[in-house]
């Protein structure tokens, strides 16, 4: 299950915005991030976003951060560059030019289970 983190300038990203991202967010991660390892199928509703603003003491900050944890597998990692720019593509296409920021995928050994 990925983890989407996005930090906003909230004088920058609007609540209409905001909400246009989070909604495409999880489709673009799955669809860029699923790889043929057995456990690398993902679909939207796999895909975690946690949202948050920039706080008074966040220093040397973009408009919009999007840092996503997944889990490492060879199949993925294999083309790790080309995954991220599928999503900075998608992105793109939803923030207007003006808004500066960048996408960072994380990828990490990792076990989940829910109770």
């Amino acid at each position: 299950m990925p983890l989407v983190v996005v930090n906003k300038n909230p004088e920058k990203i609007d609540c209409g915005l905001l909400e246009r991202l989070v909604d495409r967010l999880p489709g673009l991660v799955a669809s860029a991030l699923t790889c043929e390892h057995p456990d690398g199928g993902l679909e939207a509703q796999d895909v975690e976003v946690w949202v948050q603003d920039f706080g008074p003491n966040d220093i040397n900050t973009t408009d919009v951060e999007i840092i996503i944890w997944a889990n490492l597998y060879p199949e993925r990692q294999a083309n790790l560059d080309d995954r991220r720019e599928k999503i900075c593509k998608g992105v793109r296409l939803i923030l207007p030019k003006m808004i500066k920021g960048f996408v960072w995928v994380i990828l990490n050994p990792g076990s989940f289970g829910e109770f």
